[in-house]
């Protein structure tokens, strides 16, 4: 068959696909010989099978594609295991215009119809297509999206398809890995990528997809694939007005928190900074800059600006609703697949009512960007030596001067990791969000369950509006970008402070809440234990200075894990906190790692993260597995287990982990 024709076909053709099915034959099984009444394609993913288009005679095996023509007789004879495929029936129609370039290839070639076979060298990745595409297809529905989706996705897998059969041509290596896993990051960027689904879609094993890799280009796929991204990020933020939000959903980064210190880490700035400073040389380049102008219509003046919000909350990452979003804070550095939805986005006050502010209240898609533009960070505003008693005024992460005329007393807290830092500052809120489950579920906040009257105000980003406005707070605090949508309502109940301080260490954050409590010295006497209890463990920790130490979270099937090193627990690896060795060696982005990403790991020491009343019976299943059994900290005995609440990174968190640490390696 010849390629380049059977891709001019399709390049011709009009398509509508006409069904979808997904078939399971049995062993042995035998189907009645059945007329095509329309082309067929038939992609095989498990078993053998003896398949004929009419004499035309197929042996199938594993993965396979195979084409027939209306008007064929299909026979399909399954070997000695069941036999599975997908069915997609689909009609052609040509352009009808009288011109000789128009006329059908098939009417010239008629051999482009006959039935044909293909093993493809990706097949997974074919094989995820048709499940998306059958997920659409048998989902059914009206909506009118629903058959242009379909299209779209079975032209997409054609398009893969002719690519795979094109490959042996274009490339003088068969199996030329690293360009295949280059065009594949390339093709899937924006989408949520990791070394597992990389290596399983080009039919390679993770190790030697990173060996060769690294051996053609340098780099490793996912250092790779970073640095598409912020390429891509660049372009997008340079050529477009999209918001910051969209740029870092369009290039893979569902949690826009993390984005933003990546594309630092990156670029030097962020991505905000980047639009502002480059934007003048960019309207200087070879962009397109003379507009058409039409004497027939008057042009029209000025232009609608509208800046971006860095820090806005990007609810329900995984589907999953608040109670799986609830957890990772805060980031700070480089892996953010630990982020399940909810990230401790900020530092810095903003109010209403009693407030005064000095410039116009923001809208919430400008202002976190104009807090980055125009406005100090907040530590540098008011600095802890020339911080008046009271009143005192605070600059807030929107840009706003908040003027507290009184020590707060009454405070509620929009997000339930902020009570962690009250309850450290002996001021506990009067209440919070999710306040029932979180008291009774971390291990470090049940002490001040029995302690302190804490009311539930409901979920994060839909807070009970009417039940705040009853308990008559003097003082609100919420976070930028996350609760930029109920800003103006809180503001009606009382002074609004919205933070913003994912940049900022524990010890920073403590300090930024104590200005606000006007409880300075508090923090800093907080801040001298801890500092005091790291010291001391760290010194009884020196026989494991060489031993590495991960933490990892199991997700909900056990199977896969995120892996908290280097994110809400850097004080564990600063030389300054308790200095212990990270693997380090494998770092995925916006994802869990698989049992097989742990055993490249393989850290010295394991602490396994998660809810205690549960803890055991993951620790069972796992111990289970002989893959886990390999790893060194199970086969010499160094696995130990760590409340969730260790996550948070809040200061109650910090004096957790430091003596859970202690307790389990210091005997």
């Amino acid at each position: 068959m010849k390629l380049d024709e059977l891709l001019a076909l399709w390049n011709q053709a009009f398509v509508k696909v006409l069904d979808v099915r997904l078939h399971k034959l049995r062993a042995g099984d035998n189907l009645p010989p059945y007329i095509l009444p329309s082309h067929l394609f038939l992609y095989s993913f498990r078993g053998s099978a003896r398949i004929r288009f009419d004499d035309v005679p197929f042996s199938v095996s594993g993965c396979q594609a195979l084409h027939g023509s209306k008007g064929f007789v299909l026979h399909i004879a399954v070997g000695d295991e069941d036999f599975e495929y997908y069915a997609v029936h689909y009609a052609l129609r040509f352009p009808t215009l009288y011109r000789p370039e128009t006329v059908p290839l098939t009417d010239r070639n008629p051999w482009l119809l006959a039935p044909y076979s293909f093993s493809p060298s990706r097949p997974v990745s074919l094989l995820n297509q048709l499940d998306h595409l059958y997920e659409i297809w048998a989902g059914g529905g009206t909506d009118g999206i629903r058959p242009l989706r379909v299209k779209a996705l079975f032209y997409r897998w054609v398009c893969e398809l002719l690519e795979q059969m094109d490959e042996p041509a274009r490339s003088p290596l068969p199996s030329d890995l690293v360009g295949q896993a280059i065009r594949y990051i390339h093709r899937h960027y924006a989408e949520s990528v990791t070394l597992e689904r990389m290596a399983e879609a080009l039919n390679y094993s993770v190790p030697h997809l990173v060996k060769q890799f690294k051996l053609g280009t340098g780099k490793s796929p996912i250092g790779y694939l970073i640095e598409v991204r912020m390429d891509k990020a660049k372009e997008l933020l340079l050529r477009t007005d999209a918001a910051l939000q969209d740029i870092s959903e369009g290039v893979g980064y569902n949690d826009i928190s993390y984005f933003n210190k990546t594309f630092k880490k990156y670029a030097g700035m962020t991505p905000g900074q980047y639009r502002s400073a480059r934007s003048a040389d960019y309207a200087g380049s070879d962009r397109h800059t003379n507009r058409i102008i039409s004497s027939l219509v008057p042009e029209v003046s000025g232009r609608y600006n509208a800046n971006d919000n860095e820090n806005h909350f990007h609810y329900d990452r995984l589907n999953k609703g608040e109670d799986r979003n609830m957890i990772q804070f805060e980031k700070k550095g480089k892996l953010a697949m630990l982020v399940l939805g909810i990230a401790l986005v900020l530092s810095a006050c903003s109010g209403s009512g009693a407030a005064t502010n000095s410039n116009p209240r923001p809208s919430s898609a400008s202002a976190s960007l104009q807090a980055e533009t125009t406005v100090p960070r907040v530590s540098e505003t008011i600095s802890q030596t020339s911080q008046p008693a009271w009143p005192r005024t605070y600059t807030d992460a929107t840009g706003n001067n908040v003027k507290l005329e009184a020590q707060p007393k009454r405070i509620i807290v929009s997000h339930f990791s902020m009570m962690e830092y009250l309850f450290a500052l002996d001021t506990p809120p009067i209440a919070s969000v999710l306040a029932d489950r979180i008291l009774n579920a971390f291990e470090t906040l049940k002490p001040y369950a029995q302690t302190s009257q804490v009311a539930d105000i409901g979920q994060v980003v839909t807070p009970n509006l009417e039940m705040m406005t009853e308990l008559e707070p003097d003082l609100i605090l919420a976070f930028s970008g996350t609760h930029n949508d109920v800003y103006e309502d809180l503001g009606k109940i009382a002074p609004v402070v919205m933070l913003s301080i994912e940049e900022m260490n524990w010890k920073e954050r403590l300090r930024e809440y104590a200005k606000l409590l006007g409880k300075e010295r508090e923090a800093d006497a907080y801040i001298a234990e801890l500092t005091a209890l790291m010291n001391d463990t760290r010194a009884k920790l020196a026989p494991y200075k060489d031993q590495s130490v991960t933490f990892l979270w199991p997700t909900g099937n056990g199977d896969t894990f995120y892996v908290l090193d280097d994110s809400s627990i850097e004080y564990v690896y600063d030389p300054e906190g308790l200095g212990m060795k990270s693997p380090g060696a494998f770092k995925l982005e916006d994802d869990a790692v698989s049992m097989e990403g742990v055993t490249m790991l393989d850290p010295d020491i394991i602490f396994v993260v998660d809810y205690l009343d549960g803890i055991d019976g993951r620790l069972e299943e796992l111990n289970k597995s002989k893959v886990w059994n390999s790893l060194s900290a199970a086969k010499n005995g160094k696995v130990f287990k760590m409340d969730i609440s260790a996550n948070a990174g809040g200061p109650l968190a910090v004096k957790y982990v430091v003596g859970q640490i202690g307790a389990a390696l210091v005997s």
